[in-house]
């Protein structure tokens, strides 16, 4: 079974009911995204209309996030989960996820399996229903369709479509937007984990949804050659200099200074002269050994990033060399795993976020 017939099928389970239009709504969400967004204003007097609307009727949908394929998802405005302070950050989130994507070829692919899917029996529509449907849709050029009135009246839908890696997210970001609004000074957060587990792409994506944010890598504090003593070397975590990390970077941010730091080179294993980086309030610290105990404590919040050893091997192949991802796996990873298990590093975040079920469209099935 193909993902778009498995998220088909999920649907129709759900939500009894559904008619072609809702069908078709689904498939052109899953190919567009939220393409069809306008101004940022409006965008957000809708969202903030809707959640009241959500508020008023006691949404309490059975699941918070459902994934619509195409790296994408339904997220509900869930009253329970979400408050009105959320959704600022919310609406940022889809605005993000409206980029321009997908294709009217694209499309009619799924549709296609909606209808060879209707054809079989495999979903409750009448196939010549939907094919009379799907000519004046074709007619009319394939406009994004609003729900069905039946679905409305069944199931109450109250929800906005976007990248399914930010709602994936969506439970730091909001606790990095919730600090940032009731605290002060400055918001340091340490994102560690294993790697390819999606520490470096968090770290940038949360730069883009929070204005005035730093990001820093743990990497340009790789040990020197001057420091490798073997002793060093057999600590858990003892490869990175979180000597000069506490002095160049976390220091001066707890200070609220400007960073002057130096970036090592792994290749040439060379120190970089200084890099000047102003003082911002939100500075994220992504990498493996950002919450080694010498710097956990100058940490306002700790997310720890993880997946499943499977999942790791395959991004690994999907974007090493054959030489560098033989070095991932006798080395660098084992170096890893002697950190996160003797110093109870998960233990010691915050929250956890799982990636495993990201990487490829047959993983992203909720």
């Amino acid at each position: 079974m193909s993902v778009i017939q498995h998220i088909l099928s999920l649907h129709a389970q759900r939500y009894p009911g559904m008619e072609a239009r809702d069908y078709i709504k689904l498939l052109y969400q899953s190919e567009f995204g939220p393409g069809h967004l306008t101004a940022e204003d409006d965008a957000f007097n809708s969202l903030r209309a809707e959640f009241s609307q959500a508020v008023k009727e006691d949404y309490s949908p059975e699941y918070a996030v459902e994934a619509i394929g195409g790296g994408l998802c339904r997220t509900h405005l869930d009253p329970r989960l979400l408050s009105e302070e959320d959704l600022p950050l919310l609406c940022r989130c889809f605005i993000r996820s409206a980029r321009p994507r997908g294709s009217t070829a694209g499309l009619w692919e799924k549709l296609g399996t909606l209808s060879a899917m209707a054809w079989s029996g495999a979903l409750p529509l009448e196939l010549k229903e939907l094919e009379l449907f799907l000519a004046l849709y074709d007619s009319e050029g394939c406009p994004p369709l609003a729900h069905s009135d039946s679905y409305r009246e069944l199931h109450r839908p109250h929800y906005r479509v976007m990248d399914r890696d930010l709602s994936l997210y969506a439970p730091a970001l909001r606790a990095i937007d919730a600090l940032l609004r009731h605290t002060k000074g400055p918001v340091i957060v340490a994102v560690d984990g294993r790697c390819a587990s999606g520490k470096t792409t968090f770290a940038q994506k949360a730069a883009e949804l929070f204005e005035e944010c730093n990001v820093f890598h743990m990497d340009d504090f790789f040990l020197p050659a001057d420091k490798r003593t073997p002793e060093r070397l057999a600590a858990p975590g003892g490869n990175v200099d979180y000597e000069r990390a506490a002095t160049e970077l976390f220091e001066p941010l707890r200070r609220e200074e400007a960073v002057a730091h130096r970036r090592f080179d792994c290749h040439s294993m060379t120190m970089g002269e200084p890099q000047g980086v102003p003082f911002r309030r939100l500075n994220l610290v992504e990498g493996s050994y950002a919450l080694h105990p010498a710097l956990a404590d100058y940490s306002t919040f700790r997310v720890f990033f993880t997946c499943s050893p499977e999942i790791q091997l395959l991004r690994l192949e999907q974007r090493e060399s054959p030489e560098s991802l033989k070095k991932f796996k006798e080395r660098w990873i084992p170096m890893e795993e002697n950190y996160f298990g003797p110093l109870s590093i998960e233990a010691r975040s915050d929250i956890v976020v799982d990636t495993s079920r990201l990487p490829t469209l047959e993983e992203e099935l909720i």
